[in-house]
């Protein structure tokens, strides 16, 4: 919870935090109810204190999370995890490719803690930015490198929003590895199932034959991996939460996360990621080779 974080407070840093909290100075509240300054604290100090924590409480109690993004360090923003609870869009998106200048985005996929939503090329696409603008914050996978800059180039958005970027705060927590290998490392299975193998290659060729065949099987599968990549998201920044919350000593509990599972409203055929096997990824393979 952000109402335990003082260090945004010039003079105050990291030791001056714990300082409080080991005097029973947990939370905002209890700084307020303290008549006398703190003996570890000058009085400039502790009045400075004061009328800090007092903006903040007002900024919460008004959902100014604009507020937190000017006055608190980024690295201390994960702190308003619990507090932007139901207020987070977890998104992933595909694209025909990784070259921003020349590729498109395919779909979007989306979870907002209860609801799958998801987003296509020449159909809907133009609706994520409605959707998107009613959250406070969002959280991607690596989403700084490729799924904002996609967003913001091809659709004309500017974020503004609070960015949990789970690939960033997973190194912070010494983890490595990409999203299915920090999954499996975190015991994460994924809910619908054939869907080993697909990465993000296939998903390329999954919309290449989907514009090929109009076959709506590969645009199904495309979005049933699509959907996974958004859906598991949460999981993931709940424990990454917790687990900078046991590494810093925060006074506060760990965060519940809601184990119940989402089901997708899209399934993968297996019979066409065979094909997209046989037909692409061999090609791929000796592609690979000759270079080699």
């Amino acid at each position: 919870m952000i109402q335990c974080t003082f260090q945004q407070v010039t003079g105050v840093y990291r030791k001056g935090e714990l300082r409080l909290w080991q005097s029973g100075i947990t939370n905002w509240d209890k700084l307020l109810e303290t008549p006398q300054h703190h003996p570890n604290f000058t009085k400039k100090l502790w009045n400075r204190l004061r009328t800090d924590v007092i903006q903040c409480k007002k900024a919460l109690e008004n959902e100014d999370y604009d507020f937190f993004i000017t006055k608190f360090p980024e690295d201390l923003l994960w702190r308003l995890i619990p507090n932007l609870k139901g207020k987070i869009l977890y998104f992933d998106i595909e694209a025909t490719g990784l070259d921003i200048t020349k590729d498109s985005i395919t779909t979007i996929s989306t979870f907002d803690g209860t609801e799958i939503r998801y987003f296509v090329k020449d159909q809907n696409l133009k609706e994520f930015i409605p959707y998107l603008e009613k959250f406070d914050a969002i959280a991607t996978f690596d989403g700084e490198k490729m799924d904002l800059p996609f967003i913001e180039s091809k659709l004309g958005f500017n974020f503004y929003h609070i960015h949990f970027d789970l690939f960033k705060i997973s190194r912070k927590l010494g983890i490595s590895g990409g999203l299915k290998q920090i999954e499996n490392y975190l015991g994460i299975s994924r809910n619908t199932k054939n869907l080993d193998g697909i990465d993000g290659k296939t998903a390329i060729y999954l919309w290449k034959e989907y514009l090929l065949t109009n076959d709506k099987r590969y645009l199904d599968t495309l979005l049933a991996y699509n959907i996974e990549d958004a859906v598991n998201l949460e999981r993931i920044l709940y424990w990454f939460y917790d687990r900078l919350r046991a590494k810093e000593g925060l006074p506060i509990k760990s965060l519940n996360f809601n184990s119940n599972k989402i089901s997708s409203p899209k399934q993968p055929n297996s019979m066409v990621i065979e094909l997209i096997q046989e037909k692409y990824m061999n090609i791929s393979n000796n592609d690979e080779s000759e270079e080699i």
